[in-house]
């Protein structure tokens, strides 16, 4: 008999611009589905906009293949609908997908704090610095409450990387239960792609929520640095989370020298971005923190190296030839490693693509990641 698995997280497909949350719980569900009965509750919206469901969906269970879903809409979102939902049915494991979530962590951990279910929460990064530093006092009481309700001793703690688990230890406490799983990634369905690429000219891409934690300002301000022979048609892939922080961006692009050129694509579904990145070369990421980096990991799957800033699990990308990771105070350094991709030929090039595919590949496909994640929800 299988364990039912229910997921807490605050959007979920067909939503897509809240990007790595999405793109994590769904690769979870399609790796675990034939081994658990899993249900995801969720919301009815996107990151900003509600999305466009049959009415007869919302706050019911919607069947999928080899799952279900149930998109909640505000109305429902309270004390009352979960405490119904709960007891209409049982369940074994809950798994919340986010720290700071009100609707979809905070209130139904502590709604089911005295069940005898196993609680499984990850931090999404959402503990580093760089991550904290942003809206800090917010940040500080969301922390403060769960830890004077007790909650982080009522649950498994869900780290991607070491950096996580350093990051709940320092600020939960060191004798807390914690299970490290790599983020799950979707099993590509193509196959390596040869790219087309000129000496002294590459096509760069940011993928990723246009906000101050991915620090697209910064990649503008390193691309305004870039030798003049080189040329570089950057393509930006995200939705605007911050409308003042792109009108920041807009400002730093009109002022970009002739040989850089840069086109807005929006936000684009992920099953739909291969067809885009068959023309890109390189992602450049300078972001203040990353637990773990979907977009990298898409990247690399998609034969893209990558530059990236030192705040993310990924590191020593060069010997390998994946990529760089610099720190964001060594503009510098980004300036170096993008001449770098620009100045080489096809045939140089290709061996980075190769490399930075069979490495998303071979980690995708790994037997113990996949392992590793079905540990966070069964008992020891």
């Amino acid at each position: 008999m299988k364990l039912k698995l229910w997921i807490f997280i605050d959007w979920y497909f067909p939503a897509y611009k809240a990007g790595g949350p999405i793109q994590s719980i769904s690769n979870l569900v399609s790796r675990l589905k034939d081994e658990f009965e899993i249900s995801v509750i969720t919301s009815n919206s996107d990151l900003g906009e509600v999305l466009n469901l049959n009415q007869k969906e919302l706050n019911v269970w919607v069947e999928k293949e080899g799952y279900r879903v149930m998109y909640i809409d505000r109305e429902h979102q309270n004390k009352q609908f979960y405490n119904a939902l709960f007891d209409a049915e049982a369940f074994d494991v809950v798994y919340f997908n986010s720290l700071f979530s009100i609707k979809y962590t905070l209130l139904p951990f502590w709604l089911l704090r005295n069940r005898p279910i196993r609680r499984v929460l990850a931090t999404r990064g959402m503990l580093g610095a760089g991550a904290l530093a942003i809206k800090p006092l917010k940040k500080k009481v969301f922390l403060a409450m769960f830890k004077f309700l007790t909650l982080h001793k009522k649950v498994i703690w869900h780290a991607t990387a070491q950096s996580e688990i350093d990051e709940i230890k320092l600020h939960f406490g060191a004798d807390r239960k914690i299970l490290l799983a790599p983020n799950l990634s979707a099993i590509s369905k193509t196959g390596f792609l040869n790219k087309t690429k000129k000496e002294n000219e590459i096509n760069i891409f940011f993928l990723s929520r246009i906000s101050v934690k991915k620090n697209l300002i910064g990649a503008l301000e390193v691309l305004s640095k870039i030798d003049s022979k080189s040329t570089v048609n950057f393509s930006i892939i995200g939705p605007i989370d911050d409308e003042s922080y792109w009108q920041k961006c807009e400002s730093k692009i009109e002022l970009l020298p002739q040989n850089i050129s840069v086109t807005y694509l929006g936000a684009i579904p992920n099953i739909e971005l291969p067809k885009t990145l068959k023309a890109q070369h390189l992602l450049l990421l300078p972001t203040f923190h990353e637990n773990f980096g979907h977009v990298i990991m898409e990247s690399w799957q998609n034969g893209c190296p990558v530059i990236i800033s030192d705040q993310t699990p990924w590191r020593n990308l060069q010997a390998d030839k994946l990529g760089y990771d610099v720190a964001n105070t060594n503009e510098d350094g980004f300036v170096d490693a993008i001449e770098h991709f620009c100045g080489m030929e096809e045939g140089e090039y290709m061996q980075w693509s190769k490399s930075s595919y069979n490495f998303a590949k071979g980690f995708i496909e790994n037997p113990e990641v996949l392992e590793q994640n079905k540990s966070l929800f069964l008992s020891a």
